[in-house]
């Protein structure tokens, strides 16, 4: 694993322990998504259920 894969699985279960503990909801995690910080993959990992994207 390199570096850089090792940072994001830290940040990925860093975002898992929030959404657990109620620092996040599903809404919070959608943002992260749209600021690029999660991933769809990772958001639907974490929550459970498919990222949609916000209609403007």
């Amino acid at each position: 694993m390199t570096l850089m894969e090792q940072i994001q699985a830290n940040f990925l279960e860093i975002y898992r322990m929030d959404y657990q503990f109620g620092i996040y909801d599903k809404n919070g995690m959608k943002g992260l998504v749209v600021q690029g910080f999660l991933s769809p993959e990772n958001y639907a990992t974490i929550v459970g259920e498919a990222y949609v994207a916000p209609s403007v």
